[in-house]
């Protein structure tokens, strides 16, 4: 059975972003020079390996994600530390958009239109296989809040951004998730999974 997979990154705090300038909470700042480690980037390889498809809010395809990781790819053709990167742009993608299309068209992407339970369970049924979801926050918000989440994997960097989006609210009251696995990353990010 497909899965529905969140990948996120929180701060020590629960933000998933910053609304202040000088924040500097995120270690993995998708920046040229990250100081992200080999082990979190053989896990982070692994979990787009498993994948079957990518979930993804429209303003994530507008603001540049899908742009990024194709430069990316193109930038690391062979090296395997950036197979995610290649990973992004030949899995399927399934934009899921309340207000009609992203900005541009995106290879092998489907904008999904509709309720969010049907929407998921169109993209699962296409990917045929487990769903990767990155975001943005407020998707994953939403996919939290209807129980559409079947794990979720927190990329806690090792600092605080002070004020910001969530993505967990009061609606999470008396839901409860296993821990399946931690991971605390050479260069001070800690995974940690969680299933439903």
């Amino acid at each position: 059975m497909s899965r529905l997979i969140v990948a996120m990154q929180i701060s020590i705090d629960g933000c998933v972003d910053s609304s202040l300038p000088d924040a500097d909470w995120q270690l993995w700042n998708w920046g040229p020079d990250w100081p992200w480690s080999a082990d979190l980037r053989a896990s982070f390889n692994g979990l787009l390996a498993g994948a079957s498809g990518i979930l993804l809010s429209r303003p994530m395809a507008d603001e540049g994600y899908l742009a990024h990781w194709a430069h990316t790819a193109q930038q690391h053709p062979a090296d395997p530390d950036w197979e995610f990167s290649r990973a992004t742009g030949t899995l399927p993608k399934f934009v899921v958009s309340r207000s009609g299309r992203p900005l541009q068209d995106w290879p092998r992407t489907t904008v999904l239109n509709g309720p969010l339970a049907d929407t998921v369970a169109r993209a699962k049924k296409e990917a045929g296989g487990d769903l990767v979801c990155f975001g943005g926050a407020g998707l994953v918000s939403s996919l939290l809040r209807d129980d559409l989440a079947d794990e979720l994997r927190l990329f806690t960097n090792p600092g605080f951004a002070g004020t910001g989006a969530r993505i967990f609210g009061p609606w999470l009251a008396g839901r409860r998730y296993r821990a399946t696995g931690s991971t605390a990353h050479a260069c001070g990010i800690a995974e940690t999974r969680w299933t439903r």
